[in-house]
């Protein structure tokens, strides 16, 4: 190891911490990561691959990249089976005691001990530790990595199956009155993964408010509501019949308004988030406060400066929100240590608004040069960008500025542009409806002005935006405080964030009233006088039809993808989501990221996003600013191109994913190290085979194959990872690859030429390959091999297999 001069304490070896520890890579710093499992990962690398026939950004496989990479770290010191006996406050730092009795110095602290899944034990009605087949959320992923789901159906192709949400959290009772936020995306997953391997099967989720918040969560929402049924109500008891085995759940019929039993071969129970004992132990020993729930995540926690919380610690959060948190904590103590070199950086922000107002605003106070491309909120700012070429570090903006065409040399660029925004119309009234952001401006300002009876209608529309939802229920609250009638009309309300539940809750006891409503068509909007009269089928009153009157219609704004965001994605060379906003959802990339090394995304434009967020977002740029090195050091991709053998095609250009290749001055094309991924890619697809691999030639993946063995052509980040958590068989020769892209049809043919018995190419899952497109075209590569005449389709085959895949793996080895 090379010497260091700080030592720094992560507790916690899950998501959060090992991406604290990953964000010091390249420090001058010792990091100790104490970790109380004989492993790292955490929960997430507990947790099944989510993928149907393509990825569904779930996450949980980083983390066992995540654990690879940081056990090769040559600065880390894993501490693992063991926790933190005690900590000692010195005039410089703390003495650290394990529970080995190991003690060291540190100078700071990353707390990011996790949490732990609620045990539904406590609810006795549930009878969890009675029933075999009423499992957690938790117990449905090791049943789902272990593929042991069958034996809970008896062998039957159509199970019926009920997910019961809130389990453990926006529970008063039990003192959780906060939303574990992340239970609901899970059991989508969850129903959509079961969907896909039992078809036939009949789903029901029982839910509270279904909280459909974030990238591309719309689109599951929209595909999943088609599949199975979303009944609003949370059942109170299950029964076991105790002859059949049954699960009993008594609802109500909407049709006859009776209680009725639905039986069910499986019931699970969407656990909540509550704070790890580790966080509880941990706070004690150096003498922190959490809040009421055990997190840091309120006003109410109270923190030492030397102590930075991350993860799930500071409050329930996901995986890739967890790993934002990780880097950002690590960059704040790298600026409390004076880490941080402030390096000359042009950095470019281009949008319109508020959001690219603050973006560039955030990322000049740290003392990097900021251009604002577009007018901001400033309409004399009329720099518009025409093209970008280069690389990170040196990318060319070529604008337009006052009639005049300039080069600008940049570091970095960010794109803040903002989507649509509409007013929501309904085109049966004549009389103005008023938008969200007009009505609480209007409380805010002008309060006399309020009207006597408001209603705000949510989710009519579509899902609503969790901005709108906060809003919505902020401005209620406040318009009761003056005294005036306001209801709020919903299918559902989203309470994320730390206090969403809690200002739910007032909102409710200040006398704010919620109506529901199943489908659009449960409602009927009439012009009444100068107001509006609503006809509301009630959900949880279906026959009877509510009339209420209001003097005004509040309505949220509508947001869709920009007409420019095609341009903006073509500029930049990246790709929109499957709902047109900006940034693929690629979990190899996200929250920021883009597969082009410099090019990052805030606010909106790619994202579900408010105030908050975008702050986040622009804290994790700026701790990529403090440790990504842009000035082009030197690095060893493994690949190079031999300019005699070039037919200057361009092909490497054109198909290069992270547009690491370019033109140089001699107008040949050339790998820019620093942006190279070394996918391989542009090796696999050169016309003329002038891009050559220095360890992985088609020659040299050859030599590799053993006769009469089977070969796994493995990516590193994926099938690799699974396979290395097994003792393989002697039959089987595993050939790591940087990507499945690395694998063409003549990679395949020579391995069998050279006797392999089977060659199986194993990538990542469609839309989850770092590259893109790896899976896609190493599928492809296997299609062609297939397709020739006489080929025996036994003898070559495509899987996509996950990190966190090993039975999967282990059972296509067994069945091979």
């Amino acid at each position: 190891m090379k010497k260091t001069t700080l030592n720094i304490l992560i507790i916690g070896g899950g998501v959060a911490g090992m991406a604290a520890a990953q964000t010091f890579a390249d420090q001058d710093v010792a990091i100790h990561l104490v970790e109380k499992e004989s492993v790292l990962g955490g929960h997430a690398a507990m947790w099944a691959c989510m993928a149907t026939d393509t990825c569904q950004n779930c996450g949980a496989c980083l983390s066992i990249e995540m654990a690879d990479q940081v056990q090769k770290q040559e600065n880390v010191i894993s501490h693992l089976d063991t926790i933190v006996e005690a900590i000692n406050k010195k005039d410089q730092g703390y003495e650290v005691i394990l529970e080995d009795k190991e003690t060291f110095s540190v100078e700071k602290i990353i707390m990011a001990t996790g949490f732990s899944p609620f045990n539904p034990v406590q609810i006795n009605s549930f009878h969890y530790d009675e029933y075999k087949n009423v499992i957690t959320t938790a117990d449905l992923n090791t049943i789902l990595q272990e593929e042991t789901l069958s034996g809970y159906f008896n062998g039957k192709p159509d199970p019926k199956i009920a997910f019961i949400q809130c389990v453990g959290s926006r529970n008063r009772e039990l003192g959780k009155d906060y939303c574990s936020q992340v239970c609901c995306k899970i059991s989508m997953r969850h129903a959509g993964k079961l969907t896909h391997l039992y078809p036939e099967s009949d789903i029901t989720l029982f839910h509270m408010d279904l909280q459909v918040i974030g990238k591309e969560i719309r689109s599951l929402f929209n595909t999943l509501s088609k599949n199975i049924a979303l009944v609003q109500g949370v059942p109170a008891e299950i029964l076991e019949d105790n002859q059949t085995k049954m699960l009993n759940i008594v609802v109500e019929d909407k049709e006859t308004l009776s209680r009725v039993s639905r039986a069910f071969d499986l019931i699970v129970l969407s656990v909540g988030m509550q704070p790890s004992p580790t966080l509880e132990t941990t706070a004690g020993i150096l003498d922190l406060k959490s809040n009421s729930w055990g997190f840091f995540n309120t006003d109410q926690a109270a923190l030492s400066r030397d102590v930075v919380i991350a993860g799930c610690a500071n409050g329930p959060k996901d995986i890739l929100t967890s790993k934002q948190e990780g880097r950002i904590a690590a960059a704040k103590i790298m600026d409390d240590l004076g880490l941080n070199e402030k390096k000359e950086l042009n950095i470019a922000v281009f949008g319109e608004g508020i959001q690219a107002d603050r973006t560039a605003r955030i990322i000049s106070s740290k003392g990097y040069h900021t251009y604002l491309f577009g007018p901001g909120t400033d309409p004399e700012n009329d720099r518009r960008i025409i093209s970008i070429s280069g690389t990170a570090g040196s990318f060319s903006l070529y604008y337009e500025s006052k009639n005049k065409k300039q080069y600008l040399t940049c570091a970095a660029i960010i794109a803040a542009v903002e989507p649509e925004q509409s007013l929501n119309r309904l085109d049966s009234l004549t009389n103005p409806s008023l938008s969200l952001d007009a009505f609480s401006q209007m409380v805010e300002e002008t309060p006399d002005t309020c009207p006597d009876t408001s209603i705000i209608m949510l989710d009519y529309f579509g899902p609503e935006f969790k901005y709108s939802a906060r809003l919505a229920l902020k401005t209620a609250v406040k318009v009761k405080a003056l005294g005036k009638n306001i209801s709020i009309i919903m299918n559902k309300m989203l309470v994320h964030g730390a206090m969403g539940q809690r200002i739910y809750d007032t909102a409710r006891q200040q006398g704010v009233n919620f109506f529901r409503f199943e489908a659009c068509e449960d409602l009927k909007l009439e012009d009444s006088g100068n107001g509006f009269l609503i006809k509301l089928k009630e959900a949880t009153l279906p026959s009877i039809e509510l009339n209420l009157n209001c003097d005004c219609l509040v309505l949220p704004p509508n947001l869709t993808p920009a007409a420019g965001f095609k341009d903006t994605a073509a500029l930049l060379r990246q790709s929109l989501d499957r709902e047109g906003f900006l940034q693929s959802a690629n979990i190899r990339h996200r929250l920021t990221r883009s597969p082009r090394k410099g090019i990052f995304f805030a606010g909106t434009c790619h994202d579900e996003t408010d105030k908050d967020d975008l702050n986040n977002e622009i804290n994790e740029i700026l701790s990529e600013f403090a440790t990504e090195s842009f000035d082009l050091p030197a690095v060893e991709t493994g690949v190079e191109i031999n300019q005699e053998m070039c037919a200057q095609c361009l092909t490497c250009i054109r198909i290069c994913p992270h547009s690491a290749i370019v033109m140089n001055q001699k107008n040949r094309p050339q790998i820019v190290a620093d942006s190279c991924f070394s996918c391989h890619l542009c090796v696999s697809n050169c016309p003329a085979y002038a891009i050559e691999s220095k360890t992985l030639a088609n020659d040299q993946i050859a030599q590799k194959v053993e006769k009469n063995k089977m070969v796994i052509l493995a990516c590193e980040r994926s099938s690799a990872l699974a396979a290395g958590r097994l003792t393989l068989p002697d039959n089987i020769t595993l050939i790591p690859i940087p990507c499945a892209c690395r694998i063409s049809s003549d990679v395949i043919l020579k391995a069998l030429l050279n006797g392999a018995s089977k060659v199986i190419v194993a990538g990542c899952h469609e839309d989850n390959c770092r590259s893109l497109e790896g899976s896609n075209i190493a599928d492809a590569s296997v299609r062609k091999v297939l397709s020739i005449p006489g080929m025996d389709a036994a003898k070559v085959a495509w899987e996509p297999i996950a990190a966190n895949e090993t039975r999967k793996l282990e059972n296509i080895i067994s069945k091979a």
